[in-house]
């Protein structure tokens, strides 16, 4: 039975098409997506500084083995202060013990402060200024733009996800390169603003798909399966936040803000059912084969510097996520130094072994340092957030620049620009002078990252 044909992906009130597509990296070679709608029913600009990595056991140091299978869990909305950072509500016990069996990056951004610009940049590894795009909010990636399926199924490998929100039901180009692109668990009739939790079904959908990938154990002449990339969105922590029944009881705790409580409940079940697909694949005989990453498309404020929700500006609460990347074999680490979003594409292709052509895309791979060894030097790279003007949103770019936590130099779109150092203000609430030396470093780094852009007009 083939990968496609296992997969079926047929269910009541469900409609689902064939359509043949080739993929980029292989231009004779063509495969049917099943796609499902409910609707009806390492380019590097910084200084040449070193931080040294902490550790909560010695890494091996060993190269990797290859190829990886890589399952990638997104979370929308979710912030970087989870339990494993710091936060002490217990909001994320699940993620909690993932991170402690896996490399735990401290400083991570996203590429912007809502899912359009973020995720797809992301998932092509370039930044959002220069992906062929439109300028709707709910953006539309045009064919032209690689995304990281389309270069493993080029490759080869297999490729399926689900995701469970409005945008994803919509032909907007993420689904380019998937063999599976479920969105079975999108309520009916779902509205841009739907209370409606989602997390327990997509949890469910992932472990159904995930079983019946690797239910293919061989390629019709015997030989092993190629590997595969399997992608699955999670939205609950979106607003509107609603209640869950046996959540603790966020809003008599201490040590986060009252507002944020029913938000703290999207994040404690959203990690309960996260936590459920990270505990069925450990349990598979192909564990030891696939790698894991865990990450946020942005962040969400709660009052900082006056703004609440997300998606109009580049605040640290908005663009710092977590990233977790469990490789087996690798000991867990804790990586200090910023590191971006724009760093998975290659990530994924390293773990997979397969090649990138020079100069396409704009990061590097972070497996240097999952498998650095303890106490060795790490780089320090610069970090650019990129979010273009849309129809709710002004153009914001930030640089974060510097030995980390760094310094970060945020430009509004015009002659208005913001100064911060991030180790002594964290929360960005005292602007420095833009004059002196410190200014004049940002500002040099953020011109020699931003010329280095590609830019397109959408």
């Amino acid at each position: 039975m083939t990968f496609l044909a296992a997969l079926g992906a047929t269910s009541l009130g469900v409609r689902a098409w064939l359509a043949q597509r080739a993929p980029r990296a292989s231009a004779d070679a063509s495969v049917e997506i099943v796609s499902v709608d409910t609707t009806t029913s390492a380019e590097s600009d910084e200084p040449a500084t070193t931080s040294t990595k902490e550790s909560a056991a010695p890494a091996s140091g060993a190269a990797p083995k290859r190829p990886y299978n890589v399952v990638l869990l997104t979370i929308d909305t979710l912030r970087f202060d989870l339990g494993f950072a710091g936060y002490p509500r217990p909001v994320s016990p699940h993620l909690d013990a993932f991170a402690a069996r896996s490399t735990v990056f401290e400083r991570a951004y996203a590429l912007a402060s809502y899912t359009p610009k973020s995720l797809g940049p992301m998932l092509i590894g370039r930044y959002a200024s220069e992906t062929l795009r439109d300028r709707e909010h709910y953006t539309t990636f045009y064919p032209g733009n690689v995304f990281l399926a389309e270069r493993v199924r080029g490759a080869g490998g297999r490729t399926a996800a689900a995701n469970c929100h409005l945008y994803f039901s919509w032909k907007f180009g993420m689904d380019q390169g998937f063999d599976v692109w479920d969105t079975t668990t999108m309520p009916p009739g779902m509205t841009d603003s739907d209370p409606r939790v989602t997390s327990d079904k997509l949890s469910d959908r992932a472990i159904r798909l995930l079983e019946r990938i690797a239910a293919q154990d061989a390629a019709p002449d015997g030989a092993p399966a190629p590997p595969f990339f399997a992608w699955f969105h999670y939205i609950d922590p979106h607003a509107p936040y609603v209640h869950h029944e046996g959540a603790p009881p966020f809003a008599t705790m201490d040590g986060g803000p009252r507002a944020r409580a029913v938000y703290d409940e999207e994040v404690w079940f959203t990690d309960a059912q996260v936590g459920r697909v990270l505990a069925w694949i450990a349990e598979q005989r192909w564990a030891a084969e696939t790698a894991i990453i865990v990450t946020a498309d942005h962040g969400e404020a709660f009052g900082e510097k006056g703004h609440w929700k997300h998606g109009r500006e580049v605040w640290e609460p908005l663009v710092r996520v977590p990233l977790l990347v469990h490789v087996p074999g690798a000991s867990p680490q804790r990586v200090p130094v910023k590191r971006s979003h724009i760093d998975l594409v290659p990530t994924v292709l390293d773990l997979m072994a397969i090649p990138a052509g020079e100069g396409e895309l704009r990061g590097a791979s972070l497996l240097a340092d999952v498998f650095a060894p303890d106490g060795e030097p790490l780089e320090e790279r610069d970090v650019l957030v990129d979010m273009p003007e849309g129809p709710f949103n002004e153009a914001r770019r930030a640089i974060v620049t510097g030995r980390s936590p760094g310094l970060k130099l945020v430009d509004f779109g015009g002659a208005r620009r913001e100064l911060y150092d991030l180790a002594e203000d964290p929360w960005e609430n005292r602007p420095l002078p833009l004059t002196g030396e410190r200014f004049l470093e940002a500002r040099e780094a953020y011109e020699r990252m931003t010329k280095r852009l590609r830019v397109t007009a959408p």
